[in-house]
């Protein structure tokens, strides 16, 4: 019987992914302190695996929604995180930091 090798990398980016999608899809139904925490579980596995651009992003998120950010805001910065997911593992430098949270700007302005 031959076993298959899961890729861990892998296996994290889809339970990043998962909990992303599932906050997006709760959103309408949820109380402020499910998106919070959802939101702070989301940055905290992505900050243990080494996904810095989702890290980013969801911290900044954090900060938006205590700021009494709409749903809307949120819902853009959980599809930048989707996209970010994708992105290269390890440190981010200040620059891509800086083009993923004006990637979220962008798509508030539209």
């Amino acid at each position: 019987m031959m076993q298959t090798r899961i890729d861990p990398f892998q296996d994290i980016r889809s339970r990043i992914t998962g909990q992303i999608g599932a906050l997006a899809e709760a959103l309408p139904h949820c109380a402020f302190v499910e998106i919070v925490r959802g939101i702070d579980d989301i940055r905290c596995l992505a900050r243990d695996n080494g996904f810095a651009a989702v890290e980013t992003l969801a911290s900044r998120l954090e900060s938006a929604v205590a700021a009494g950010g709409y749903r809307a805001a949120i819902l853009t910065y959980l599809d930048a995180m989707s996209d970010a997911v994708s992105a290269p593992q390890g440190p981010l430098p200040p620059a891509m930091q800086e083009a993923w949270l004006a990637s979220v700007a962008v798509r508030l302005d539209h």
